[in-house]
């Protein structure tokens, strides 16, 4: 029975203060729908964006970060040097060219990517077994399927196979090469 004790003045103040309020709730309400609806626009668009993004555009930018490569025969830590045609070279306890082929999953510690292709990307592992053949370099190779591994020094690099301790093996059975140094350093 507050408002027979009022009058008609403090009526009309309640009725200011819950009209007021309302409009106060209203205007809150319509703020976080409009942040909301911003948040869930930009999320539209960072989806629409990362969904053009590439592997290699992620390998660009963790050049120089130290990455972890996994194949079916053993997992592989090291600095990401140099990124090729189908190859990444990772510095760790040795120097070893990975084929992208043969990579189960890899841990890559940053989210940037760096669109620009490098003028050397264009070099594969060919390149990289000529250049560590041409050194002189005894170099083990990694097959794909876990097959088993390779030792010693490059006798014949073809167009699609590797020559190696009498053995023939085509370019693309190969998972990685460890050599003591970087081919294209």
């Amino acid at each position: 029975m507050l408002l027979r004790t009022r009058g008609a003045s403090g009526m009309l103040h309640d009725m200011d203060e819950r009209i007021d309020a309302f409009l106060d709730d209203l205007e809150a309400m319509h703020a976080w729908q409009e942040r909301h609806a911003r948040r869930g626009e930009f999320a539209d668009e960072l989806a629409a964006h990362t969904a053009e993004r590439t592997l290699l555009e992620r390998l660009r930018g963790a050049v120089g970060q130290e990455i972890r490569v996994s194949t079916d025969a053993r997992e592989i830590t090291g600095a990401l040097v140099f990124l090729g045609a189908g190859i990444i070279v990772l510095d760790g306890p040795a120097v070893t060219i990975v084929s992208l082929a043969a990579v189960v999953d890899m841990r890559i510690p940053s989210r940037r990517h760096r669109a620009g292709e490098g003028v050397l990307e264009r070099l594969g592992i060919a390149s990289a077994l000529r250049r560590l053949a041409a050194a002189g370099e005894e170099i083990a190779v990694e097959l794909r399927a876990s097959q088993g591994t390779m030792r010693g020094r490059v006798e014949l690099v073809a167009a699609d196979y590797l020559e190696i301790a009498g053995r023939i093996v085509p370019l693309s059975r190969i998972a990685s090469v460890q050599a003591r140094v970087n081919p294209f350093a």
